[in-house]
C-alpha cells in the first residue's frame, strides 16, 4: 500500500507539473525554474564525476585569457574569454563556478530554443521538442566543458530565432539583432561561418528571396555583423593572423582521409541525435506521409526552417571536401535547435498529454540516472585512467604556494613552463600565466626577474626543464622542488605524477 501510494504521489506531481508546463499564465515561470533545475543538477554530476580531476586544459585556458582581454587570441577569437571575464566578476573563481557557467550556458540555450518552438509550435508540442534536445548530448554531456565550442550554443540559437523573426517582419530590430548575435558567434569561434552560411543560403533559396533582399533587413544584417567583427579583423591583421593558421592546421590527410573524415562528420551528426529521434518515433509513431510532410513541408516559413537545419548539419562536408579541411561532428554542437521544430511542427504530428509525460518523465529519469551514476564515474576515472600533469594542477599549486610563502610576503607574479600544465596551475594560483612554446625566453627570464614566479615542468618532460634551467641560469634566488602527486578517492590511491617546479623570487624577498 505504502509503494502504490508513493507511485500515486509522483504521478500527481508530474501531473501538476505538466499543468503547470501547460499553463499560459505559469508555463514561463515554470520552464524557467525547470531549467534552472536542470542546470542544477547537471553541475552537481560534472562536480561529482570530475572530482578526481582538475579542471580541463579548455577552461584553464579560457580563465588565462580572460585575466587579459583582447581582440583575439592565438586559437580562437575573443568571445569565451570576454563571457569568462564578465562572468568571473559577479561569481568567485571556482571549479564549481565554472562548471555552474556550463551548465547555466545550457539552460539559457534551451530556453531561447524554447522560444523559438513557441513561435512555431502548438505548447504539447513545444515542451515535447524541449525535453527531447535533453536526450541530446550536445545539451549536457559534452557541453559541461565550457569552451569555445560551448559558447557557440546560446549565440547560434539566438541568431536564429533573430534571422526568423526577420525574415518574416523585414523591419529593423530583428535584423540588427541578427546580424549583433551573427557576430558574436564569430567571435566564438570561426565555424560559425556554417551558420552565417546556413541562413544565406537558406535565404537565397526560399521563394519569398525577392522581397527579403529588396528590404533593409539582410543588408543591416551584414553591416552590424561587421561592425562587431571589425576590431577583431585589425587584430588579426596587426598580429598576422595566428587564429587563422591554428584553423586551418585541421587538415585530413590525403584524398582517402578526407573522405572518411567527412563521412565520419556526417555520421556522428545522424548519432548525436540518435536517442533523441528514437524517443521521437517510438513515442509519436509518425506516419509515412507525416514524414513526407515533414521533410518538405508546404508552408514556406518551416520548409525554411528544415532548409536551415539541414544546411546547418550538411554544408560542411562538401566544403570539406574541396579544401581537405578535416571536420568532426562535435562542432556541430550548436546546430540543434531547429531538430524539434522539423520533427514536430507537421499538422500530421500529435502530440498526446500521455506522449508528452511519458517524454517528460524519460527526460527527467535520464538524468537523475546519470546524477547517481557520479560517484561511479568518478571511480571509474580514479581508478582505470593515469593522470595527465595538469590534472593534479591544484595539488602543484598548493605546493608552490606554501613554499612561496615561506620565502615571500609579495604575490606569485606568473607561471610559465608546459602550456596546458603552467595554465592549470597558474589558475589555481589565480595568476597570470606564459607558455615556453610561445613565449620569447628571453623576455620571459626579465619578466620573471621583475615580477617574480614558478617554472613548472612535468619531471619527464626534458625539452621543460631544460628551459626552465636556461630562465633561472643566473638568478640570484632560486628554490628548486620535486614533488610527487597523488589524490585518494573514497580511500582509493590514485595515481601519482611527478613534476619539478622553480620558484625566482620577486627582488626585495629574503630567503629563509
Amino acid at each position: 500500500m505504502t509503494s502504490l501510494a508513493t507511485s500515486r504521489t509522483r504521478l500527481s506531481l508530474i501531473d501538476r507539473w505538466i499543468a503547470a508546463l501547460l499553463d499560459p499564465q505559469r508555463q514561463e515561470r515554470t520552464v524557467v525554474l525547470s531549467l534552472a533545475v536542470y542546470a542544477a543538477i547537471w553541475t552537481a554530476y560534472r562536480t561529482i564525476a570530475t572530482w578526481p580531476r582538475d579542471v580541463h586544459a579548455d577552461v584553464s585556458e579560457l580563465y588565462a585569457w580572460s585575466r587579459h582581454l583582447a581582440f583575439g587570441y592565438d586559437k580562437h577569437p575573443p568571445f569565451s574569454a570576454l563571457v569568462t571575464r564578465a562572468w568571473f566578476s559577479v561569481v568567485p573563481v571556482s571549479d564549481i563556478t565554472f562548471h555552474l557557467l556550463a551548465t547555466a550556458n545550457i539552460a539559457l540555450t534551451l530556453y531561447i530554443a524554447w522560444r523559438t518552438m513557441r513561435r512555431y509550435l502548438a505548447p504539447e508540442k513545444a515542451l515535447f521538442g524541449l525535453a527531447l534536445l535533453t536526450f541530446i548530448p550536445f545539451f549536457n554531456f559534452i557541453a559541461l566543458k565550457y569552451n569555445a565550442n560551448a559558447v557557440l550554443l546560446p549565440l547560434w540559437a539566438l541568431t536564429i530565432y533573430c534571422f526568423l523573426r526577420a525574415f518574416e517582419t523585414r523591419g529593423w530590430l530583428w535584423p540588427a539583432l541578427a546580424g549583433l548575435f551573427a557576430g558574436c558567434a564569430m567571435l566564438g569561434k570561426y565555424w560559425s561561418i556554417v551558420l552565417v552560411g546556413a541562413l544565406g543560403l537558406g535565404a537565397l533559396l526560399d521563394a519569398r528571396r525577392g522581397r527579403f533582399f529588396a528590404s533593409p533587413a539582410p543588408w543591416l544584417m551584414i553591416v552590424v555583423g561587421g561592425l562587431m567583427l571589425a576590431p577583431h579583423l585589425a587584430w588579426l591583421v596587426e598580429h598576422r593572423f595566428p587564429s587563422f593558421a591554428y584553423a586551418a592546421a585541421h587538415e585530413s590527410d590525403g584524398l582517402a582521409h578526407n573522405a572518411l573524415d567527412t563521412l565520419s562528420y556526417l555520421a556522428g551528426c545522424v548519432g548525436y541525435a540518435a536517442l533523441a529521434l528514437i524517443v521521437w518515433a517510438v513515442l509519436l509513431r509518425p506516419s509515412r506521409a507525416a514524414l513526407a510532410e515533414s521533410a518538405w513541408p508546404a508552408d514556406p516559413q518551416r520548409r525554411l526552417i528544415v532548409t536551415v537545419q539541414l544546411l546547418m548539419l550538411v554544408a560542411p562536408a562538401p566544403v570539406a571536401l574541396l579544401t581537405g579541411v578535416r571536420i568532426v561532428p562535435l562542432w556541430a554542437m550548436p546546430a540543434y535547435t531547429l531538430l524539434p521544430i522539423v520533427l514536430l511542427s507537421s499538422p500530421l504530428i500529435e502530440v498526446s498529454r500521455a506522449a508528452l509525460r511519458k517524454v517528460l518523465i524519460g527526460a527527467v529519469a535520464l538524468a537523475l540516472a546519470i546524477l547517481a551514476a557520479a560517484p561511479g564515474a568518478a571511480v571509474v576515472i580514479h581508478t582505470t585512467s593515469h593522470p595527465e600533469p595538469y590534472e593534479y594542477a591544484s595539488l602543484l599549486a598548493d605546493d608552490i604556494a606554501k613554499e612561496w610563502q615561506r620565502h615571500s610576503s609579495q604575490p606569485i607574479g606568473l607561471v610559465a613552463g608546459e602550456t596546458v600544465l603552467a595554465e592549470t596551475t597558474a589558475y589555481y594560483l589565480r595568476t597570470d600565466t606564459r607558455a615556453f612554446e610561445t613565449s620569447d625566453i628571453a623576455a620571459l627570464k626579465a619578466e620573471i626577474t621583475a615580477r617574480g614566479g614558478a617554472l613548472v615542468c612535468s619531471a619527464a618532460d626534458q625539452p621543460c626543464l631544460s628551459v626552465a634551467e636556461q630562465i633561472v641560469a643566473g638568478q640570484p634566488q632560486i628554490l628548486r622542488s620535486k614533488v610527487w602527486l597523488s589524490r585518494p578517492l573514497f580511500g582509493l590511491a590514485g595515481g601519482t605524477v611527478q613534476d619539478v617546479f622553480f620558484l625566482v623570487l620577486p627582488d626585495g624577498s629574503a630567503t629563509k
